[in-house]
């Protein structure tokens, strides 16, 4: 009864948080441009800008290393708490609801509106040319995100409360494998 109740706490929690996200989506569109203007381009564009900068050139990135027992097992937790609902992950066959972004680069991606911004902050300019730093500032990002991240702040504080110390101790890092498998692909 009381796992039934948090259950539906959490589902009710996640659809308000949802709901809000679509209501607020007309303003990250007006601050998209005023931010970083290659989230206007292509994604292809994106990559050859990031190609031809010092820190690509230098040291080509390289798809990052995974463990494919865990990252299978993210892929479990990924449907189980319910991120199908509002992302994707197109590079592996998982289609799911387009209320977020498609997730198939988003290990490696600079110019996602808010694990972009919180690579910068974080001092990760490129995640592609240091997957690895990239890898462990997701795990903070889906332990600790940050207060502009608001629809994922409410739902980490969700799946705390359901999954208590599991959530960060075996949801996150399979999960960021997850992202990892995800990108390498």
């Amino acid at each position: 009864m009381k796992t039934s109740l948090v259950i539906i706490i959490a589902v009710v929690i996640i659809v308000v948080v949802a709901a809000l996200a679509l209501v607020g989506l007309g303003t990250p569109a007006t601050q998209t441009p005023t931010h970083p203007s290659p989230t206007t381009s292509p994604s292809p564009t994106q990559t050859t800008t990031q190609t031809q900068q010092p820190q690509t050139t230098e040291q080509p990135p390289s798809a990052p290393l995974y463990n494919a027992e865990l990252a299978n097992k993210g892929l479990s937790f990924f449907k189980e708490v319910g991120c199908v609902a509002c992302h994707s992950i197109k590079s592996l066959g998982v289609s799911g609801g387009n209320v977020g972004p498609d997730l198939s680069k988003a290990l490696l991606d600079s110019q996602s509106q808010w694990l972009g911004r919180y690579y910068k902050e974080n001092g990760l300019q490129n995640p592609a040319s240091d997957p690895a730093k990239a890898a462990e500032l997701l795990a903070k990002f889906l332990t600790q995100p940050p207060q502009y991240a608001t629809t994922m702040t409410a739902q980490i504080a969700a799946y705390k409360s359901l999954y208590g110390d599991q959530w960060e101790k075996e949801y996150v890092p399979a999960l960021v494998e997850l992202m990892k498998m995800a990108a390498s692909k």
